[in-house]
């Protein structure tokens, strides 16, 4: 059986708590206030800056071109996501450098963040690759989820460019893409180290689960 199968199930339950989160119904509904949206944006912001850290940290581990390669697509589209989508969005927002600069970290993001890196340097690159995806492949769940849910409500709501972003079709190729990459380097695999990939991707969308609760908050 596949690793994403495998891992797709370990998850089934925490991915449909996140889709019931009330940040993200309230998204999905148009209702959220503007304030949480605007320290969501800044505190997904300061997240991407480390998930770029991190994938920098696994390219560096891994020994197979292809997969540097790879990884250093991944990296670019981060970057390039953060920098001409994400920054302004913010800007939009009326977010400036100072706002940023002044916020720190929630402690969830800091605890998510310190968990990614330990599995980077201590289960090396599939751990670090497991970790990275899980954060990657239940954004485009959500999105699919409360697209199916509340197309209407999605279509008028101010929030209606998040969901688009991660339901579009180059999103949700790039995150196929990855999945089929980690497949392939988790081929032949014993059981055991499978178990330890599911926990570190269960532990990851319990996480994004905190997350979402501590934004609402």
């Amino acid at each position: 059986m596949r690793l994403s199968k495998v891992l797709h199930e370990s998850v089934r339950e925490l991915w449909a708590q996140a889709a019931e989160k009330p940040f993200v119904v309230e998204m999905a509904t148009g209702v959220l206030d503007e304030r949480r949206y605007r320290y969501y944006m800044i505190q997904d912001y300061l997240y991407l800056l480390d998930y770029i850290d991190i994938l920098e940290r696994i390219r560096e581990r891994a020994d197979d071109l292809a997969l540097k390669e790879f990884i250093g697509f991944v990296i670019a589209q981060t970057n390039k996501e953060t920098t001409q989508v994400h920054v302004p969005q913010m800007r939009a927002l009326g977010i400036t450098e100072d706002d940023v600069a002044q916020c720190p970290k929630c402690s969830v993001i800091v605890e998510y963040i310190d968990y990614m890196r330990r599995q980077v340097e201590e289960g090396g690159v599939l751990a670090g690759l497991t970790a990275q995806l899980q954060c990657s492949w239940v954004y485009a769940y959500i999105g699919q989820r409360m697209m199916e849910k509340y197309p209407m409500q999605i279509a008028a709501s101010p929030y209606r460019g998040w969901f688009e972003a991660y339901t579009c079709d180059d999103y949700v190729a790039a995150n196929q893409q990855w999945i089929d990459v980690l497949d392939a380097q988790a081929a032949g695999i014993q059981d055991g180290e499978a178990k330890q990939l599911c926990e570190i991707f269960q532990t990851c969308a319990a996480y994004e689960n905190r997350l979402w609760d501590e934004l609402y908050r």
